[in-house]
């Protein structure tokens, strides 16, 4: 199913979200990055590049040499590689996945401790053309889409990279994937946003409502 995206929107610190708004600064940070980072589950998610969750039902099982049967509660695992490679950029996405009906709108007060100010980019093409170009420039290979959310403690199947665990669902997470054969951070440039976005105090974002047009 095709979804709509009315707008993104990146957040993060002053300093930072102004480079990108004058400079098209993109910074792509790694995945290894996002396993490790500690910050209770903002940037930091430890089933980041995650390949399989394991979820079992409760049971019994035996010991070779032991005439008895033991039981055990429901087992839960989590299956990845010892380093996983590639990078990402992430953006908060307003849009009919994340929002079916647009009067539903509401930004999650958990997305102000991205920092203190955010970008509003509205031309859409144009930011992915400029993105794709550049990262095709660089010979950069990559894909891009809508990060969906699952149950990590229910599911029992393959993961995939667009995939995160349901408690990070309220960052409505659109992101860019770069491979990548080494694990350092990709800095691209993409020019001046200030005919297509424009810069906010992320507390105003609290204001903002969508409208359903006739």
């Amino acid at each position: 199913m095709e979804h709509t995206i009315k707008l993104f929107l990146k957040l993060g610190s002053e300093k930072n979200i102004f480079d990108l708004f004058e400079n098209g600064t993109i910074y792509m940070n790694t995945i290894e990055y996002f396993r490790k980072v500690e910050d209770e589950e903002l940037r930091g998610d430890r089933y980041e590049g995650v390949s399989r969750v394991i979820n079992s039902l409760p049971g019994t099982f035996k010991i070779p040499g032991i005439d008895r049967e033991f039981n055990y509660v429901k087992v839960h695992l989590r299956e990845s590689h010892k380093e996983v490679l590639g990078n990402i950029y992430s953006l908060y996405a307003i849009s009919s996945k994340g929002f079916p009906n647009p009067l539903d709108f509401e930004f999650d007060k958990r997305n102000l401790r991205f920092g203190t100010h955010g970008v509003m980019i509205k031309d859409l093409p144009f930011f992915f053309n400029k993105i794709e170009n550049e990262l095709k420039k660089n010979n950069l290979k990559f894909i891009h889409g809508f990060v969906d959310y699952y149950d990590k403690e229910e599911v029992s199947r393959e993961i995939t990279l667009f995939e995160k665990p349901l408690e990070f669902e309220y960052q409505k997470e659109f992101r860019f994937y770069i491979e990548n054969d080494e694990i350092k951070p990709i800095k691209i440039q993409i020019g001046s946003m200030k005919n297509y976005a424009e810069i906010f105090k992320i507390e105003d974002i609290l204001e903002l409502k969508l409208e359903i047009k006739k």
